[in-house]
């Protein structure tokens, strides 16, 4: 069996029990912490390692984007919807140009057939979304 001993106060010498902060008859302090240790300052990361630091970055930013279009998350229906009315736009126009359609009518057309793109990439748009997202 060890030996308990029960530790004194350093300065008037009374015993006092180790898990005592202060001592009960003068109050001075009994356990003196230690300040904690700082680490030291990290070194300046090199040119080398700033450079490899970047170039993962852009890894992963590589990474990333191939991954959102083998997802297919970068959508279609956006460029096709603006190519279309583009082209039925142009198409309005070269009718009036060569006669074939009066020019009060180009404006109305061209917002009705804009409508139905739109419509159109919506029900598209909640079709894919159904099909990724299916209700449980």
């Amino acid at each position: 069996m060890g030996v308990n001993f029960m530790p004194y106060c350093q300065k008037c010498g009374s015993e006092v029990r180790e898990e005592m902060a202060f001592c009960p008859k003068c109050g001075s302090a009994i356990k003196v912490e230690k300040p904690p240790v700082e680490a030291p300052p990290a070194p300046a990361p090199s040119r080398a390692e700033k450079a490899e630091k970047r170039e993962k970055e852009e890894k992963t930013e590589k990474a990333e984007k191939t991954e959102k279009h083998e997802k297919r998350e970068f959508g279609v229906i956006g460029p096709l919807a603006g190519g279309s009315i583009l082209i039925f736009a142009g198409f309005l126009f070269y009718l009036a140009v060569t006669g074939y359609l009066e020019r009060q009518i180009i404006g109305p057309l061209l917002l009705i057939v804009v409508g139905i793109i739109i419509l159109v990439g919506v029900v598209y748009g909640m079709m894919t979304a159904a099909k990724r997202h299916p209700k449980t």
